[in-house]
């Protein structure tokens, strides 16, 4: 190592300059690569600003499109908990949908109080991460396969529950509370970034959060170290199953009803804002406040291209090449980790 050493720091001094340019350099590097996707957000918000200035750049146009972010925002966030501890969590379109179908059945249609109609809702979605966790730390199911099944099976009794029609007539009051105007977007998107500065700091401050980053980096190490990997990751389960509920009882309440199957076009969605938000201020790792801007950059972008003209299919073409861009970011990301490590 000494050897290969030496004539670099001999260059640097050598020549003064390049050594003035090289910390710059880096610094500009790195701006751009954890925020590179922030500049390209900014830049498609104006372009899209000139191209439809009367339509665009308006305040209903921000505020409706932002506001209608609430609920996959959470949905994305929910993703995290999960990935962070090296699993995956495929159900969380179905958890989504069957504490939404809960909500909307218990309240709408049997005219259960809202309050034990949510708490229901929330119960089942613990329930579902309970048992996601369990068949894959304990039967060793893989996590793939075991949500990827739950979320089949909850759309299947979402659909039955709801007799296959759309639901309607739940709370107006929580309709009303959720769809409350704070700085001209309604009160469930604000919910949503608090709930996302929450599980930041969870992960940055906390012993438990940095555990379950640790055990998504090397399970094995971890346990070695006398970490309960079993129980964090066990939670990390319930957690997601949690936030995937909470985001069906915030879209059901900002709606007033749903239609049971129409929940599962989230799915994608949710991983494309996740994956993509690992790709951003902190590469490589799922950060929350990562995921919020992946989910409001493909928002802007779809919302841009759609008031151009653009047909539906815009929408799968744009969700889909995030998950490939974020997917390729952050393999990249790992290349570059192991080649430093190995100079």
């Amino acid at each position: 190592m000494t050897l290969v050493s030496e004539p670099r720091s001999h260059a640097a001094d050598s020549d003064p300059q390049q050594h003035e340019r090289g910390p710059s350099r880096n610094r500009w590097n790195g701006i751009g690569y954890r925020y590179g996707i922030v500049l390209v957000w900014v830049a498609i918000f104006l372009l899209f600003s000139v191209l439809s200035p009367g339509v665009f750049l308006t305040t209903n146009n921000l505020s409706a499109m932002l506001s209608s972010q609430a609920s996959l925002i959470l949905l994305s966030l929910s993703v995290l908990p999960v990935l962070a501890a090296g699993e995956i969590d495929l159900s969380i379109a179905g958890a989504m949908t069957i504490a939404a179908t809960t909500v909307g059945q218990l309240n709408g249609v049997w005219k259960i109080d809202i309050a034990v109609s949510i708490v229901a809702a929330l119960a089942i979605s613990v329930l579902v991460g309970l048992v996601n966790g369990l068949l894959t730390i304990r039967v060793g199911v893989a996590s793939i396969v075991v949500t990827l099944g739950m979320s089949t099976l909850l759309v299947g009794l979402s659909v039955w529950l709801s007799n296959t029609l759309t639901i309607t007539g739940v709370s107006p009051e929580l309709g009303r509370f959720v769809n409350t105007p704070v700085l001209g977007i309604n009160l469930a998107f604000w919910i949503s970034i608090a709930i996302g500065i929450l599980l930041w700091y969870a992960y940055r401050h906390t012993a438990v959060g940095r555990h379950i980053v640790f055990i998504g980096q090397n399970a094995e190490v971890a346990r070695l170290s006398g970490l309960p990997v079993a129980k964090l990751k066990l939670g990390a389960f319930v957690v997601t199953s949690f936030l995937a509920g909470l985001s069906g009882v915030m879209v059901v309440s900002i709606a007033g009803g749903l239609q049971p199957t129409s929940l599962q076009t989230l799915l994608l969605p949710a991983f494309a804002g996740a994956f993509l938000g690992s790709a951003i201020i902190d590469p490589g790792s799922h950060n929350p406040i990562g995921t919020i801007i992946a989910v409001l950059f493909l928002a802007t972008g779809i919302n841009g291209l759609i008031l151009l003209g653009a047909e539906s299919w815009v929408n799968n073409v744009f969700y889909g090449a995030a998950v490939i861009l974020a997917v390729t970011i952050s393999r990249i990301v790992y290349v570059r980790a192991r080649k430093k490590n190995l100079v």
